[in-house]
């Protein structure tokens, strides 16, 4: 709180001060008048100049008092830091503010408290959380092998599809828990990343293959084009969760298109320095009311109601983590044309600036 605002809030103050020095003059005056006696102008102003240096005096002795108070409280919102500002408010201005901050340090405390036991459980169910999708990951693995082994001993065709069909459902799973782990991850993101040159061949080529089954169960063929193996500074783990993400997205809304061409173009080039890898589907795209919101987080968008394949969140999480690794990623899209995603490895802007700002 600054004198101007401090003269704002004491106005009615002052103007009732004011009115009651007027209405003493005045009965002082009009009591000479009766009293048929000589009035004294010179000694009214008087009265009045020295009214007015008390109350200034007053005035500035309270400000200074509160301005002690106020200090610590303004400098805080300044700069934005924490509430244990309060500690730094003197408690030896008076009793209404030895009270005031007293209340302050309760509820702080209380505050504290609160957000301390929140934080041990939001920790305790994240491990739990963390330890249950590893352990489920585990027998999907082992149903995942055992399908492949007996997949290949089938002589009946409608078997072998069946046993597709069963194959693809675990891919899904797999790649839910898989989600599932990062979402808990991502939180903690900076301290789960490591800097390290990537090969963008190597990683789309192992996005790939981890969803195989469900490019031959949907005749699905991905094609890649590169100029050369493209290397960008990333976190290989990071950024193939990213792709798988994007592939995926481009499998499910792909399979669901009467088309006989499915293909899906990846290309890696360089453009203005930068480095970009390009997924294009000719699935059933994004509806352009749709594409402004396909990064919010639960967002399923007209094709997510529609088949009941989406959870909202692998866009929303694929954005947030090239935000954090200091790539773009941006779509374009023409329902029923299909959909383009470009994750763009920025010249000069990379995880290293971004670990050492």
């Amino acid at each position: 709180m600054n004198f101007k605002d401090y003269l704002k809030d004491k106005l009615l103050y002052i103007i009732i001060y004011f009115i009651s020095i007027f209405l003493v003059i005045t009965i002082m005056m009009l009591d000479l008048i009766i009293r048929k006696e000589r009035l004294n102008i010179s000694n009214i102003i008087y009265g009045f100049v020295l009214s007015f240096i008390a109350l200034g005096v007053i005035i500035l002795i309270n400000y200074m008092k509160k301005k002690k108070f106020y200090s610590p409280i303004n400098y805080s919102i300044d700069k934005d830091e924490h509430l244990q500002y309060i500690f730094n408010i003197p408690d030896n201005i008076n009793n209404e503010y030895k009270f005031l901050r007293e209340a302050l340090v309760r509820n702080y405390t209380i505050y504290i408290d609160k957000l301390e036991k929140y934080k041990r459980n939001a920790k305790t169910q994240m491990d739990f959380n963390n330890r249950w999708i590893h352990e489920m990951k585990t027998p999907v693995s082992v149903i995942k092998l055992m399908l492949e082994n007996e997949k290949d001993k089938m002589i009946d065709e409608t078997t072998r599809k069946s046993y597709e069909s069963i194959e693809e459902e675990i891919e899904k799973l797999s790649h839910g828990l898989e989600m599932a782990l990062h979402t808990l991850r991502v939180n903690e993101f900076e301290l789960d990343f490591k800097v390290e040159e990537v090969s963008l061949l190597e990683v789309i080529r192992n996005v790939i293959n981890e969803n195989r089954s469900a490019f031959i169960v949907n005749s699905i063929f991905p094609k890649i084009l590169s100029e050369n193996d493209l290397i960008v500074i990333s976190d290989k783990k990071w950024i193939k969760f990213v792709l798988s993400q994007i592939l995926s997205n481009s499998i499910k809304y792909s399979k669901v298109k009467e088309s006989e061409n499915k293909d899906i173009l990846i290309k890696i080039y360089k453009e203005n320095n930068d480095i970009i890898l390009s997924i294009k589907d000719r699935g059933v795209g994004i509806a352009s009311g749709d594409l402004e919101r396909v990064f919010d987080p639960f967002f399923t968008g007209k094709n997510g109601r529609k088949y009941l394949e989406s959870t909202g969140m692998g866009l929303y999480l694929s954005k947030d983590i090239c935000r954090r690794l200091g790539h773009g990623l941006d779509i374009k899209s023409r329902e029923g044309e299909g959909t383009t995603v470009k994750v763009t490895f920025y010249n000069g802007k990379s995880i290293y600036n971004l670990e050492n700002s």
